[in-house]
């Protein structure tokens, strides 16, 4: 089932007035104008224009609009406008959101904060149920219809002066205020007003100093708000609830977990469908209404057709002879994929460690390289698991605290000094420095200053390996350490023998600022590379650039990577080229634009040098408000154990119109609780002008590709083309805030290495 109301047209067809498209400003101009009569769409180079009333004024050209095909896009606008007025006129809401419709339900007994054992004192503090509800023209069943959207939001009701008062330090802390120039609509919540000013960086009495975009200002405490995000919000909480915080903060993220569980989107679309139905059929103009049906079932048929995808199997040899349903025992019994050729067979491993840590620490690489006795989940050992000769360690060790940067940078450099040859570094770190960034944090400064001389890095941290049960993070560590170590672990197995030379590209990006208050945006574009059967070949990232100067950067990057590829790969001039381009949403729609516009260069600068080149270019989103829920789903365990139900399985890949499909890619098994709530499925969205445009092929390896890592041995949520690129987005963005971190040197000694696991 979808979280999808249908729509069907009652009537052909209505008249409108119809004027050639010129400007925004003229658009506006007409909205405001016959706000109170019309509806007033753009559509592509026209404006139509469709009156409300009998008798209403005569705009434009006399036009007759039809309620399919062309026209369907202005009739779901009608559908649209609709549905505002009855919201905002007949039920008196106030919309956070417009296009699409948002709306937060803050109904007696909806605060989910209301009632929370501990909790009184934070009557200022709220979160409330927030729906979406986006008319779409296209849906599963070939049909218009209303996805409906549910999720938290958090509310702080105090103004900053409210909050000072009540003893809540917000120095620091980004701050939001109304404005004149800020856009306003008719029956707008008052919240949706607010908008980031600056960061606080001073209060005096009951001034602000904030630093925005264009200076530092004093503005009224009273007159602006922290932003509600979870860090404010728990901030806020914990200063006013004291001890019973715990307690509080149970209780709310329970009935926050409740509220988007599958159970409840079930009840609560069906809830929103049932009050839209008992609407009856909707006039959206003269002569046509909307008739909104209950949530859509899905069923194969109607030309719909859902596919059931296959879990891959791994391959442990180059001829596919070695297999395995499980990337874990397919390692323990076979070894790794690369095992005859991989060099070094017997690495040495320098670790970095507080000195009040190293026994302990000596203990954890001892059961690292010979294994767990006793655990089935680690009982080989590095050595053994990955048919390795030996293992050696040096320790490097120092008296500075778990947060001392400068003292972890001294032993850093000592190890890098006293070893003359280090495959891989190890660093002990600590949970207590998770939030440290920059010169400040240990982590960051180990990872800058090994892998400035070409060492790659792994961190575990002091918490974790004393907490008794180390086997599966040991057995989960191996893995990312043979990956860095430029180790081939195992592969997808795909049967048969293509004659195309087919390549997949994972691209995103990495938007660089100094903080959000800077003026100097940059990007960098990351590729990473993968072959058919999901190895990571290599990445690139284009040079830091401008907005402007982004595609062309991000071009010469995938023009050095598909070099490389194809020189090492001998590929000749009668070879079929296949290049399938995975691109991360929610990258902006501008940035999407720029990389489709380098692929298509790309492919016309290559078509000349080969048999044929063909290409897909898919967008990969996990930011949207599809739901696919499964009746017959019981889930797995029963009580406050039981997860998953009503959660369909992985693998189901439903058609939602022409160039869009849903892949499902967490089932029951895969939640971790049922505080997670109803997972959402894979968004993929292929672009209509690609050249290669089997879109069950492409959704196959997507899918393929989310149990593919050498991370972790289970599967993810993102196919690791996805996965990858966003790794090292975001750990380019965190090194980049070290002193004399340069980010060439992951382009050049660790090339070949998978340093970003």
């Amino acid at each position: 089932m979808f979280n999808y109301l249908p729509i069907r047209f009652d009537g052909e067809a209505f008249e409108a007035g119809v004027l050639p498209y010129e400007s925004s400003e003229q658009l506006s101009g007409l909205r405001d104008r016959l706000k109170s009569t019309h509806v007033v769409v753009r559509d592509g180079g026209r404006i139509v224009c469709v009156p409300l009333l009998p008798g209403a004024e005569s705009v434009g050209e006399r036009s007759v609009i039809g309620t399919a095909g062309p026209d369907l896009r202005v009739a779901t606008r009608l559908v649209h406008a609709r549905l505002v007025r009855v919201l905002t006129e007949k039920w008196d809401y106030l919309l956070r959101g417009e296009d699409p419709v948002q709306l937060i339900s803050r109904l007696p007994g909806r605060d989910l904060l209301e009632g929370a054992p501990g909790g009184g004192g934070a009557d200022g503090l709220h979160v409330y149920p927030v729906y979406e509800l986006d008319v779409r023209r296209c849906g599963p069943n070939r049909s218009p219809g209303i996805v409906v959207g549910l999720k938290a939001r958090r509310e702080i009701d105090w103004s900053v002066r409210d909050l000072v008062g009540l003893g809540v330090e917000v120095k620091g802390r980004y701050v939001l205020a109304e404005s004149p120039t800020f856009r306003c609509w008719p029956s707008q919540d008052p919240t949706a007003r607010r908008k980031l000013l600056g960061q606080v960086s001073a209060v005096s009495g009951d001034r602000l100093v904030v630093r925005t975009r264009d200076g530092v200002v004093e503005v009224d405490s009273a007159e602006t708000w922290i932003e509600p995000d979870q860090a404010n919000f728990d901030l806020v909480l914990r200063t006013l609830t004291g001890q019973a915080y715990p307690r509080v903060a149970t209780v709310l993220e329970e009935k926050m977990s409740t509220l988007i569980s599958a159970e409840n989107r079930l009840t609560d679309t069906a809830r929103v469908a049932e009050a839209l139905v008992k609407l009856g059929p909707l006039d959206i103009a003269q002569g046509v209404r909307a008739v909104i049906g209950r949530p859509l079932r899905i069923t194969n048929g109607g030309g719909r057709k859902i596919l059931r995808l296959s879990e891959p199997t791994f391959a442990f040899d180059q001829g596919g002879d070695k297999t395995h349903q499980w990337p874990d025992h397919g390692l323990t019994r076979f070894g790794p994929l690369d095992s005859v050729s991989f060099k070094p067979k017997s690495p040495h491993i320098a670790v970095v460690v507080p000195s009040r840590f190293r026994k302990v620490v000596e203990s954890f690489t001892d059961s690292f390289r010979d294994g767990v006795r006793g655990s089935s989940a680690y009982p080989q050992g590095f050595v053994r698991k990955f048919r390795l000769t030996g293992c050696t360690f040096s320790f490097t060790t120092f008296d500075g605290d778990v947060r001392d940067a400068t003292a972890y940078r001294r032993a850093c450099r000592q190890a890098l000094e006293e070893n003359r040859r280090i495959d891989l570094a190890m660093v002990v770190t600590s949970a207590t420095q998770e939030h440290l960034t920059g010169n400040h944090s240990p982590y960051l400064v180990s990872k800058s200053t090994f892998m400035g001389q070409g060492v790659p890095v792994q961190e575990f941290q002091v918490e974790n390996i004393t907490s008794g049960n180390i086997a599966h993070l040991l057995s989960t560590m191996a893995l990312a350490c043979y990956a860095k170590l430029g180790g081939t672990p195992f592969a997808i197995n795909v049967p048969g023998h293509s004659t195309v030379q087919e390549l997949v590209f994972g691209i995103g990006s990495a938007h660089l600022v100094e903080d959000r208050m800077g003026d100097r945006e940059r990007f960098v574009g990351i590729t990473t590379v993968f072959s058919s059967d999901g190895r990571y070949l290599v990445s690139n990232a284009s040079r830091e650039a401008t907005y402007e100067q982004y595609p062309r950067e991000l071009l010469e990057a995938l023009r050095v990577c598909i070099t490389e590829v194809g020189e090492r790969n001998g590929w000749r001039a009668d070879d079929v080229i296949r290049l399938i381009f995975h691109v991360f949403k929610p990258l902006k729609n501008r940035e999407v634009q720029s990389i489709k516009e380098s692929v298509e260069r790309l492919v016309e600068g290559m078509a000349a040098d080969y048999a044929r080149v063909e290409f897909a270019f898919v967008t990969v989103s996990e930011q949207h408000s599809w739901l696919v829920l499964d009746r017959n789903s019981a889930g797995i365990g029963e009580g406050p154990r039981g997860k998953g139900k009503f959660v369909p399985a992985r693998g189901y890949a439903v058609p939602i119109s022409r160039y869009e499909l849903l892949v499902t890619v967490k089932g029951p098994r895969e939640m971790k609780s049922n505080l997670q709530g109803a997972p959402r499925p894979l968004l993929l969205k292929l672009h209509p002008e690609s050249t290669f445009a089997n879109f069950e092929y492409l959704a196959e390896q997507v899918f393929r590709f989310t149990a593919m890592s050498w991370r972790r041995p289970f599967p993810n949520t993102s196919p690791v083309t996805i996965l990858y690129s966003s790794l090292i987005a975001e750990l380019l963005g965190r090194l980049r805030q070290v002193t004399n971190w340069n980010s060439d040197i992951i382009f050049t000694k660790l090339k070949w290495s998978r340093w970003f696991l």
